[in-house]
């Protein structure tokens, strides 16, 4: 089996690579369960920015712009997509029936970095529009009602340490999400109030923790990731305690080195659990079982690449890809994600 220096790459690069590695896919992991509140009502929680790869371990910063875009188009049920005879008896027992959800998230993120730790701010604007058939409507369009909402997201604010070895090859991340982002949008009659978790902010403030190892195989390097984000203080809106669900996160993934530092193809597995909301604003429970209407577990596959174009900027772009989904009751999900983005180290 041929080495990373058979190959062209000098020892250097080899460690180089591992410490990218062990930043880039702890902080793009980490970024997976904050972006959560995105789609939640939805049972969605797809993640974000897998491919922020070349993050900087050289003290400095690191500015990164991100478009995520995803398009909930797909009724299911479980495992399967949802039948005609299923939602037509769901809404028969008075069950509302969501049509669709697109969501447009355009991150702005700045780094720090100083030897073995970082800190990293994350702004995210937020596009979303929605519609649904309304309680007892489908599949008439008497009742049926959209929104449209536009604003600043929920900001986050993410440490990492990563010195417990010289490789800098594992670590530990710590963050906190803040109720920045708008909860008092309604739909476009201008009188009924969105659902709580379709808002742009969930309300809440969230603790997240994450740890993480990665290395190096031939000219494969590859990470392993895990997180739980969980909601510690939550704001009660026009009388609703709406809080939402649990989630937590295990990613892994590999990425190919053989053509050297200005391009990589990548591959990542991205799995999240994600307990049901409750409080008063919560998604209303299955009509017919009483059981939740969120929550669940997904798997997606996410092959990217990243080129570095020079003068310390990079470009990255992925797919994801479900593979296995598992919701409660009746939700919405995409048939795939898109993720952009360029980030710039100074």
């Amino acid at each position: 089996m041929q080495s990373l220096q058979q190959a062209g790459v000098s020892n250097t690069s080899h460690k180089a690579l591992r410490s990218t590695l062990a930043v880039a896919f702890g902080f793009s992991a980490l970024l997976s369960s904050v972006n959560v509140f995105a789609c939640a009502a939805c049972g969605c929680t797809l993640s974000k920015d897998w491919g922020t790869q070349g993050i900087s371990t050289t003290p400095g910063f690191t500015a990164d712009l991100s478009y995520f875009y995803i398009n909930q188009n797909q009724q299911r049920i479980g495992t399967g997509t949802a039948s005609a005879s299923q939602i037509n008896t769901l809404a028969a027992a008075g069950q509302e029936i969501e049509d669709y959800t697109t969501t447009r998230i355009t991150t702005a993120a700045l780094t720090y970095t100083n030897d073995a730790w970082s800190m990293t701010a994350n702004l995210p604007f937020v596009q979303r529009t929605h519609g649904t058939y309304g309680s007892g409507a489908y599949p008439a369009t008497t009742n049926y009602l959209t929104s449209s909402d536009n604003s600043i997201g929920d900001v986050s604010i993410v440490g990492r340490y990563t010195g417990f070895s010289a490789e800098k090859s594992s670590g530990l991340i710590a963050g906190v999400k803040l109720p920045t982002g708008s909860t008092g949008a309604t739909f476009n009659d201008g009188v009924t109030p969105l659902d709580r978790s379709l808002q742009i902010g969930t309300g809440s403030t969230d603790v997240i923790l994450g740890a993480y190892t990665t290395g190096s195989i031939d000219t494969y390097g590859w990470f392993v990731q895990g997180t739980v984000q969980h909601a510690i203080a939550t704001k009660t809106i026009a009388g609703q305690d709406y809080r939402p669900g649990d989630s937590y996160s295990l990613n892994t993934g590999i990425r190919y080195a053989r053509f050297g530092s200005r391009f990589s193809p990548m591959l990542q597995l991205n799995i999240i659990h994600r307990q049901a909301d409750s409080g008063a604003g919560a998604t209303p429970a299955d009509a017919l079982t009483g059981g939740p209407a969120t929550g669940g577990t997904l798997a997606y596959l996410a092959p990217g690449i990243m080129a570095r174009v020079g003068g310390g900027t990079s470009v990255y772009g992925f797919v994801q890809l479900p593979v296995y989904q598992n919701v409660n009751s009746l939700q919405l999900s995409a048939r795939y994600t898109l993720s952009l983005g360029v980030r710039q180290s100074f």
